[in-house]
């Protein structure tokens, strides 16, 4: 059997029946008259099936992870521990269900709480570009230093950034964002086969649109249940919908320009590297353009010269060497620091000075044993 991706289920089956992301949502295809599908149903187990792990795809690898070790493993062993030893005593055991509850409960959520709350401070201490994988800040290096080059020669060239004003300097690093993007999806489109009609403008302004600040932002559980923005009564585009749409245009293009069955949903940034999701791909690019531009600019407010292309590589070889190495940083804490909180949780459940779910067992065999040594007197 071929497990699919739900993402990748979600997308083809809109492909086959016509939907677009850029439609509006109240777009319905309209059915014959002839038609024998009834007017009415009840509930349908499969389309909710498939409703409910959409909403848990569009919650992340951490609601994903978290629904399935809850229905897997949670769920299942409280209630076993409720059920420990009913067959001696005749009762629950509650005292067990809640060890085993508290146990599994923590252990599972705190493996993506943990490392994502050091994440969180070493990127908001050191930079975005912490919350981009190793290889990904080496290779977004590389290709960075065709972008400020090229930059060098036209927008920035004789440009003096002491002099410009902060709305000119935001501008700027628009410009490097936009240029860096158009390079690296260039880069990725490179490795398809006839790509003459592939519009890359088209991304980098869904890219720059989800990052406006204009732009509102769904919490997590409106994004799960698919709750649109309003605003003055009428439904707006959300940051997550709009990159979303974004992924899904990118799906239609590789299926275009690509042969055979594969993963539509991932990418190489360069050919020969490994394969990204292209949403884990958006992510890393805005990271390390946001961080590699604030950083950037303040330099040229400072030593650098925009034409000594000797002075730029050499400032984006430092910043890749230090991104990489408080990145690595950054890992082993977030290890560390998991591994710290799971020797806790053993003294977070253990509420009672025996094990609950065997005392039951050495209460039996206790009075087995003086129930013998009384018959051998």
């Amino acid at each position: 059997m071929k497990v699919r991706n739900v993402e990748t289920t979600i997308i083809n089956n809109n492909e086959k029946t016509g939907y677009s992301a850029n439609l509006p949502r109240n777009f319905s295809i309209k059915k014959s008259a002839n038609s024998s599908t009834p007017s009415f149903k009840g509930i349908d187990p499969t389309s909710s099936m498939i409703d409910f792990w959409a909403a848990v795809a569009r919650g992340g690898l951490a609601a994903s992870f978290t629904v399935q070790d809850m229905l897997g493993t949670n769920f299942p062993r409280t209630f076993a521990a409720l059920d420990r030893n009913k067959d001696i005593t005749g009762k629950n055991n509650y005292k067990a269900a809640v060890e085993v509850a508290i146990r599994e409960f923590t252990t599972g959520p705190s493996m993506f709480i943990i490392p994502a709350l050091v994440l969180a401070g070493a990127s908001r201490y050191s930079g975005e570009a912490n919350k981009v994988p190793v290889d990904n800040i080496a290779v977004f290096s590389d290709i960075m230093k065709g972008s400020i080059n090229s930059l060098s020669d036209n927008k920035f060239k004789d440009i003096n950034f002491k002099t410009l004003s902060k709305e000119e300097l935001q501008s700027a690093g628009i410009e490097i964002k936009k240029t860096f993007y158009k390079d690296v999806f260039e880069s990725i489109f490179s490795q398809f086969a006839d790509i003459k009609d592939i519009n890359i403008d088209e991304y980098i302004d869904l890219m720059l649109k989800a990052e406006d600040p204009a732009t509102p932002k769904r919490n997590f559980f409106m994004s799960m249940a698919n709750k649109r923005i309003m605003k003055n009564g009428v439904a707006v585009d959300a940051k997550d919908e709009i990159l979303s749409q974004l992924s899904t245009k990118f799906v239609a293009d590789k299926k275009a320009h690509t042969q055979g069955w594969g993963d539509f949903l991932t990418a190489k940034i360069v050919p020969g590297t490994k394969s990204f999701k292209i949403s884990d791909i958006i992510d890393d690019m805005k990271n390390y353009s946001n961080d590699f531009a604030k950083q950037y600019i303040s330099a040229q407010s400072k030593d650098i010269t925009s034409g000594s292309k000797v002075l730029i590589n050499k400032f984006i070889n430092n910043f890749r060497d230090s991104r990489i190495g408080t990145r690595f940083i950054t890992n082993v804490m977030m290890v560390v620091a998991t591994g710290l909180f799971m020797s806790i949780i053993p003294k977070l459940y253990t509420r009672n000075k025996t094990n609950p779910e065997t005392d039951a067992i050495y209460a039996q065999v206790k009075e087995q044993r003086g129930a013998a040594n009384n018959e051998n007197q």
